[in-house]
C-alpha cells in the first residue's frame, strides 16, 4: 500500500475504533478508566495493524481486554474501509503518558 493511503487509513481506522469503544464498550470505563487510542501502525502488506492504548487504572490488563474486541473490529473495519484484506489486530500498552509525567516530576524536583 502507498505511504500516503497507509497513513490516511491510520487516521480513519483511528477514529473509526476509537468511536467503536466510546459507544460500545463504555463498560470497560468502570474498569480502565478513560481509554485513549494513541496511535495506530498498519504494515504496508495490510498484514498486521498495532493498536497503541492507554488507560488510567489496571493497565497491566488492558490489551487483554481490548483483545476480546479484536474480531468485531475487523468486521467494522472491513465494512467501513473496505480493505482488500483486513490486517489481524494486535494492542499494545501505550506508556508514553506516563513517561512524560515522570520526566515531568523528576525535573520539577530538580527546579526544588
Amino acid at each position: 500500500m502507498k505511504q500516503d493511503r497507509l497513513i490516511k487509513a491510520q487516521s480513519i481506522t483511528k477514529k473509526i475504533i476509537s468511536e467503536y469503544f466510546i459507544t460500545n464498550a463504555r463498560e470497560l470505563t468502570t474498569t480502565y478508566g478513560i481509554i485513549t487510542i494513541t496511535q495506530i501502525d498498519i504494515s504496508s502488506d495490510l498484514s498486521y495493524m498495532d493498536i497503541h492504548a492507554s488507560c488510567m487504572m489496571n493497565k497491566d490488563t488492558l490489551t487483554k481486554e481490548l483483545s476480546t474486541h479484536a474480531h468485531m473490529l475487523q468486521k467494522i473495519l472491513w465494512k467501513e474501509m473496505a480493505f482488500v484484506k483486513v490486517p489481524k489486530i494486535r494492542f499494545k500498552y501505550d506508556q508514553s503518558g506516563e513517561d512524560s509525567s515522570h520526566i515531568y516530576t523528576t525535573i520539577k524536583n530538580l527546579n526544588n
